[in-house]
């Protein structure tokens, strides 16, 4: 007999039912998110390209002028500014592309436009509408203390939605400054009858008067000086600043200062609501005299660095070009100072020649009794300034010295700071040390300042050359906060050194390498 076929393998057809409707039940979820998420996307575009054209709506809107700012003209007024708009009643339709590809999408653009008065100037009458001819916003009152000009500001509010849909929608408001005129205007600010008024130059001297001309008779006239109210020496006696002119013309006079340099005169008129227009402006060079010397001169012998520190206050004239340092060591002719010969700064060393023998620390007094005990040769050092000849332009130099101070004082080195230490956090280094007690084997010596050396950790200090930054006027400022402690990626070393009265300078404290 043929035996029988058994065990035959394979899907019944209910199984590739099940399996099918498995398999469109998962594609239908996956084309709804598809759906969902395109659109979220247009959504998303579309509202970006509404933001976009309210914001552009919103700054044409700030060109227009107060009586276009009504909620009945401001679409015609600025069909023209933006591009592919058409006035639709009151709105404009704007034509936009969404995206790279697709056709431009139509959008509606509606206003909706009002005044606010600013009470701080007076509280104007609502009853009646603006000047403008708009209206008043909903939140002003009716009624109170009338002003000039209640109109004050204009709030524009741009609505955009798309034509085809009513989502989704931008909404964005501006206020413009709403007053129809601004306050009078300075037309003229000279020294002479020429307007506009020249540059002025003066080399004598003690005032000069300025004629002002304005485009209505203003309740007041402000002048300053560098932008600032002048001090009271710079105003006349029986005069004011502000003042009130009698007409359009009117006239101050301003008081020299000491200092000499360049200065800028200003004007700005203002109503009887405290509106200015154009103010103008005049600037006068003052030369009147030589550089006047700065009357804070310092000067100490350095043990560090093997030389003389010198630092001073800067003259309080502006047109200083640079400074000259001199130096006169005991019977020797005054000499000027190799290295500080043309300072633009407040401070400079002198490493002495051959000729003029450094002081010898091993001669001094161990301590030193006294801050003003002269040990050896006296060293005299003291500065002048330099200016522009009026006459020539050629440099001038000042005949007014600083006072003279002796570096060869009995001084010795302060002690050096006992620790270092760093904490790097957020690309920045916190530098902390400990003040040495005492400062200095000179009982009355104290230190006024710190200096912190920086140098790459692949070589040695060098002093004064590697020197970083000057920090604080007193011991109690034991701190720095290194913002780049790493530039162009090479690590650094650190030391801090104390400086005395004198300027005298203690050795590095130990060296913090981070």
């Amino acid at each position: 007999m043929r035996a029988r076929v058994s065990g035959q393998d394979g899907f019944t057809i209910v199984e590739v039912l099940v399996a099918a409707v498995v398999l469109v039940v998962g594609l239908g979820g996956l084309l709804q998110m598809l759906v969902t998420a395109d659109h979220a996307i247009s959504t998303t575009r579309l509202r970006q390209a509404e933001t976009s054209l309210a914001r552009e709506v919103l700054e044409d809107a700030r060109g227009l002028s107060s009586t276009q700012l009504t909620s009945a003209a401001i679409a015609s007024a600025l069909q023209s500014t933006v591009p592919q708009a058409t006035v639709s009643g009151s709105n404009l339709v704007v034509s936009r592309a969404v995206s790279s590809s697709g056709s431009p999408t139509s959008f509606n653009v509606s206003f909706a436009v009002c005044e606010l008065d600013n009470p701080s100037d007076g509280y104007g009458s609502h009853s009646s509408a603006p000047a403008s001819g708009g209206t008043w916003c909903p939140d002003v009152a009716s009624s109170g203390t009338q002003d000039s000009n209640p109109a004050d500001y204009t709030r524009v509010s741009v609505t955009v939605t798309p034509s085809s849909r009513s989502t989704p929608t931008v909404q964005q408001t501006i206020l413009v400054y709403g007053r129809p005129v601004n306050g009078p205007a300075v037309t003229c600010l000279s020294t002479s009858a020429t307007c506009p008024g020249p540059s002025v130059t003066a080399t004598s001297g003690s005032s000069l008067t300025f004629n002002v001309t304005t485009t209505a008779v203003a309740t007041r006239i402000q002048w300053l000086v560098n932008g600032n109210v002048p001090p009271s020496e710079q105003i006349p006696a029986a005069s004011t600043d502000p003042y009130a002119p009698s007409g359009t013309s009117s006239s101050f006079t301003w008081n020299f200062p000491t200092a000499d340099g360049t200065y800028t005169i200003a004007a700005v008129a203002y109503d009887s609501d405290g509106n200015s227009g154009t103010r103008s402006t005049v600037v006068v060079n003052l030369n009147r005299h030589q550089v006047i010397a700065p009357t804070s001169f310092s000067a100490g012998w350095n043990d560090l660095t093997g030389g003389a520190e010198l630092q001073w206050i800067p003259s309080v004239d502006q047109d200083v070009l640079y400074y000259r340092v001199y130096r006169k060591y005991g019977s020797n002719a005054s000499q000027l100072v190799a290295t500080c010969g043309n300072v633009t700064g407040t401070s400079c060393a002198d490493a002495p020649e051959a000729a003029f023998a450094p002081p010898d620390p091993s001669a001094r007094p161990n301590p030193c009794t006294s801050s003003a005990q002269s040990y050896t040769t006296t060293d005299y050092y003291w500065v002048v300034g330099v200016d522009s000849d009026p006459t020539t332009r050629a440099p001038r130099e000042s005949t007014a010295q600083s006072p003279q101070v002796d570096a060869n004082l009995c001084d010795h080195q302060p002690y050096a700071p006992t620790t270092l230490s760093g904490t790097l956090a957020n690309g920045q280094l916190a530098l902390s040390w400990d003040a040495p007690s005492p400062a200095a084997s000179d009982s009355w010596n104290s230190i006024q300042a710190w200096r912190v050396y920086r140098w790459p950790s692949n070589r040695a200090v060098q002093i004064p050359g590697d020197r970083y930054q000057l920090v604080g006027n007193s011991p109690a400022a034991t701190s720095y906060t290194d913002g780049s402690p790493d530039p162009g990626g090479v690590q650094q070393s650190y030391c801090v050194t104390a400086v005395d009265t004198h300027l005298n300078e203690s050795p590095c404290s130990p060296v913090l390498t981070q």
